[in-house]
């Protein structure tokens, strides 16, 4: 089974690009913070994670619209490895979550704009869903942007 959970703060603004074909693209990373204790050692320590985020789609352009640095978000989704080769003929490998499911938890503001928006709501301990786009199709069989 492959699935993700991750809860915390968005460690900048999400990024949106289309694909060819015109299919929106956010991407986004997201700073989650653990605690462990040092082999030997007496006190916790923290120590903090940053995970690329892609999100497709409607819940894309969601993200794009209602998601800014600093707010606390939970994510729902797959891990991925993909690879590409660099111009210079190197191969590189890239490693994120795929976004089934996005939401502010609580305590997040919103992101204001003078433009009208969707609104997202914060999510609930039973996550109703209701706001919320996903998309339930592979986003493998378009290009991606970049």
């Amino acid at each position: 089974m492959n699935s993700v959970q991750l809860v915390g703060n968005l460690a900048r603004d999400p990024e949106i690009r289309f694909t060819k074909t015109g299919k929106a693209i956010a991407m986004f990373t997201v700073a989650v913070t653990r605690s462990y204790t040092p082999v030997g050692g007496q006190e916790t320590r923290e120590l903090t994670d940053f995970i690329p985020v892609v999100a497709w789609g409607n819940l894309a352009e969601t993200c794009g619209n209602n998601l800014a640095k600093g707010n606390r978000v939970f994510v729902e989704g797959r891990m991925s490895v993909r690879s590409y080769e660099t111009q210079d003929g190197q191969k590189r490998y890239v490693t994120e979550v795929v976004a089934n499911f996005v939401a502010q938890t609580m305590g997040s503001e919103k992101r204001t704009a003078a433009a009208p928006q969707t609104s997202m709501p914060t999510a609930k301990p039973a996550a109703e869903g209701k706001g919320f786009d996903s998309f339930g199709k592979d986003a493998n069989d378009e290009e991606i942007p970049f």
